[in-house]
């Protein structure tokens, strides 16, 4: 389980619900089933318009990555890579076959293979080039989904706070009741704007930043392949992977400095 996902989903309703009960409010206050199928419903109709089926089909498999967290490891991606390296330095490029039999990182396979099948630098790079590009692009358009629910979903709730309020509108004989009525009839804006925001786009940026850290071992792997296909030494290389590292290291505290600047702003 990615606890971050959960305890943010926590933090954020809670707080939500929390406020809400502070000035006075009952939960039951919130419960519109109506409301939630227009939102929810009309929603996810636009995704299905804008979004080709072959990606709705993939969003269990996505909210999946998102709520169940899969790291990378990137020191053991770099001393996989310096192995066999030594490999390569010690028996020779055609003994690496037998050192990826039993690895399951195809990208890294397939671009040993093309060391092994003597293909050029030039050549490697350019191929693995465009897997990363056509990896990540299919990433992005998986992100997508989420972000196009997320621009729908306060649109969807205005909506059904109006068709709410015309049926609030066209019975007036209970002035009494027209505070309810009404009160309840903004429950679609706080659905739309809430799902959005508090779901959609986050969920969104997760998949945003677990392909940002899948990109980087993509990067660091070809860099490797490249460097054994060079004949680099296994030192040198795992020197030249640790700056992904430092890289990455670099990239958590500027953005916690940013975030610690923001907040005495």
């Amino acid at each position: 389980m990615d606890i971050a996902t959960l305890l943010g989903l926590i933090i954020a309703f809670g707080g939500i619900l929390a406020g809400y009960m502070e000035e006075g409010g009952a939960i039951a206050g919130l419960l519109s089933p109506s409301s939630a199928l227009i939102v929810l419903g009309a929603t996810i109709g636009a995704v299905f318009i804008s979004v080709p089926m072959k990606l709705i089909k993939e969003t269990p498999k996505l909210l999946k990555l998102v709520f169940f967290e899969k790291r990378i490891d990137y020191t053991e991606l770099i001393e996989k890579i310096t192995g066999l390296a030594g490999v390569a330095r010690k028996e020779g490029i055609l003994a690496l076959e037998n050192s990826t039999k039993d690895m399951d990182n195809k990208f890294l396979v397939n671009g040993i293979n093309m060391v092994i099948d003597g293909m050029d630098k030039e050549s490697i790079q350019s191929i693995m080039e465009v897997e990363i590009n056509a990896i990540s692009e299919r990433h992005t358009r998986r992100a997508k989904i989420f972000e196009i629910a997320g621009g729908y979903c306060p649109t969807m709730g205005i909506l059904g706070t109006v068709m709410s309020m015309i049926c609030v509108l066209k019975d007036l004989s209970d002035p009494g009741s027209l505070g309810p009525k009404i009160a309840m009839a903004f429950t679609a804006t706080l659905y739309g704007v809430g799902f959005a925001n508090v779901f959609f786009l986050p969920v969104a940026e997760k998949l945003k930043a677990k392909s940002q850290d899948e990109m980087i071992a993509l990067e660091m792997t070809m860099e490797g392949i490249l460097s054994i296909q060079s004949g680099e030494s296994p030192k040198i290389i795992k020197e030249k992977l640790l700056v992904f590292t430092n890289e990455i290291n670099q990239s958590v505290t500027e953005d916690n400095n940013n975030g610690q600047e923001e907040k005495t702003g």
